[in-house]
Parts: C-alpha cells; sequence; structure tokens
C-alpha cells in the first residue's frame, strides 16, 4: 500500500478552494481517493472584474494572501502535487497575467488559467459516471458565478460538454 498526497486549487469567480486529498493505491486495485481537507475562502473575484474588467488592488492583496496560506495547509500536510486553476473571472480580467505573476511572486503558487472547454471537460471527467445509468441520458449543469458548463451524457458515455460565459 502507498499514500500520496494531492491538492486542488479552485480559483472562480466567487470563491477561492483548496481541496488535499489522501490517495491510497493498493497493488492491482483501483487507488482509493479520500478528501483530507477542504478550505474555501469567499474572494468575490466577479465582483471585480464583471464591473470594471479588473481584479482591484484589495483583491488582489486577498488572493495573495489566501494563496500564502494555502501554501502552508499543502505543505503542512504533505503535499506531493498541486495543481491550480483559474475559471471565468481570472480569463475575463485584463490584469490576469500581473495577477497570475504578483501571486506566484508572493506565495509560489503557479496558476493556470483554464479555458471554457477545458473547465467544461474537467467538469464532466469527475465522478459523475457512477450516478449515470448506461439505458437514460442526462445533462449536467455546473452554474458558476461567471460561466456555465453543459456536459451531455447518453447510453453511459460524455456526448458533448460545453461552457458558456455568463458576461459577453
Amino acid at each position: 500500500m502507498e499514500l500520496h498526497k494531492y491538492a486542488a486549487i479552485d480559483i472562480g469567480s466567487n470563491g477561492v478552494r483548496l481541496l488535499i486529498s489522501n490517495v491510497v493505491v493498493f497493488e492491482n486495485k483501483e487507488p482509493q481517493f479520500k478528501k483530507s481537507s477542504l478550505v474555501r475562502v469567499p474572494i468575490r473575484l466577479g465582483e471585480d472584474v464583471f464591473a470594471t474588467g479588473r481584479i482591484s488592488e484589495k483583491n488582489t492583496k486577498r488572493m495573495c494572501d489566501a494563496m500564502g496560506a494555502f501554501q502552508l495547509l499543502m505543505k503542512v500536510h504533505g503535499v506531493e502535487k498541486y495543481k491550480a486553476c483559474a475559471t471565468s473571472a481570472m480569463r475575463e480580467a485584463k490584469n490576469r497575467k500581473d495577477i497570475v505573476a504578483s501571486i506566484f511572486k508572493n506565495s509560489g503558487v503557479k496558476i493556470d488559467i483554464i479555458n471554457g472547454k477545458t473547465e467544461a471537460e474537467i467538469i464532466s471527467s469527475t465522478d459523475l459516471s457512477k450516478f449515470i445509468q448506461s439505458d437514460k441520458s442526462y445533462l449536467y449543469v455546473d452554474v458558476g458565478g461567471g460561466s456555465t458548463e453543459f456536459t451531455f451524457f447518453s447510453d453511459g458515455k460524455l456526448i458533448k460538454s460545453k461552457s458558456f460565459p455568463l458576461v459577453q
């Protein structure tokens, strides 16, 4: 048996979340994932971006502080690897490159700003399959603060995923 610790940081329009998971690997078995910690900070980047097109100085500071705290939590938990993804608000922010650079400089956290298609693919690749019956069709809708993702499943398979920005 092996135990690994991985983390995911989700930077959304309303909140920023850190999920730390224990991954237990047994010989000749599927790995098991168990949530170790989940922290959410309601920074509300969308309030800035969707009103002014930019992330404010105040929220930039809050993001740097949150990412610094997340970095410390990952260290304390012994996280081996992490992935930090930013979605709609950061995609739309005119100053996104400066924000990402500032966060990295202040906390060491590297952030990937993902496009809507990638966001929809990540959402549809979660453990939804265990709820899907192979003889039915489903539409899964993830309503976010700045975009909504639709994922269509039929005959137990993912047919199509698409992200729609709420602001044009």
